[in-house]
């Protein structure tokens, strides 16, 4: 095993396509990217909100730090170059500890490019550390999934309309949500990578989850001051997307 010293983890870089619009009424609804002060991202199209972005991590007991309660400090890039936030997200159950984390999102013709950079600030445990994509269930309910590999069929996962569905996890290269209409999300990873999805109904939230773990371990894995974690995404919508505040 190599040394703290040593360790980079470094989470697959994803490249998240909203497929193009098949007719011009798709095209005509405004897409938004709306950043909170967090850099959590809100994806919406028409004002209706598709599908929200965000770091998030658990600690011991799976204790959630979702990336809307951390603190940053938020500076514009050079020449409307998009915006840099210098966060801290507090991790509970862990004595004060927490992640640092660098996150940059610069505009692009029908999207954004996005860039985390993360250090743990002290060793401790944690249960969890992923990028999550969630998913509003009034949008995706009775849509489909499709899970491709680099090889073989592609899986085949339905969102429920009613009862939560058990969940998904695997390796996957490409994931698409409700293919061939107008909400439709897929997101291509450059490297096949650990996936999940789950229905966070069961925990009275009324989304589903695509998840990207880093850490996923119910016994908690030690992380130190010397580990890094990064992840890069390209965002691409139907259409040209208007980055919003903070």
């Amino acid at each position: 095993m190599s040394s703290p010293q040593s360790r980079l983890v470094i989470l697959s870089t994803l490249i998240l396509t909203l497929l193009p619009a098949a007719s011009g009424l798709w095209a005509q609804d405004a897409l938004s990217a709306k950043l909170d002060q967090s850099g959590m991202i809100t994806l919406s199209r028409g004002g209706v909100e598709l599908g929200m972005m965000e770091l998030n991590a658990h600690g011991p007991q799976w204790q959630h730090a979702p990336q809307a309660t951390a603190a940053a400090q938020v500076t514009d890039l050079p020449d409307g170059g998009g915006k840099r936030f210098l966060g801290v997200l507090s991790v509970p159950n862990t004595d004060g500890g927490a992640l640092r984390y660098t996150e940059v999102i610069k505009p692009l013709a029908q999207g954004f490019s996005l860039q985390y950079d993360l250090a743990p600030t002290k060793t401790m445990k944690l249960n969890g550390l992923k990028f999550s994509l969630l998913l509003q269930v009034a949008t995706y309910a009775g849509k489909n999934v499709t899970i491709s590999r680099l090889e073989g069929d592609p899986d085949t996962v339905g969102f429920p309309q009613d009862q939560p569905f058990n969940g998904w996890f695997g390796e996957a290269a490409r994931i698409e949500v409700a293919k061939e209409t107008p909400d439709a999300i897929g997101m291509e990873l450059r490297a096949v990578a650990d996936a999940m999805m789950q229905d966070l109904r069961k925990w009275e939230h009324p989304v589903y989850e695509v998840r990207f773990p880093a850490i996923s371990d119910d016994q908690g894995r030690e992380v130190t001051a010397d580990d890094r974690f990064h992840l890069e995404l390209t965002v691409t919508l139907a259409g040209p997307v208007k980055l919003v505040g903070p």
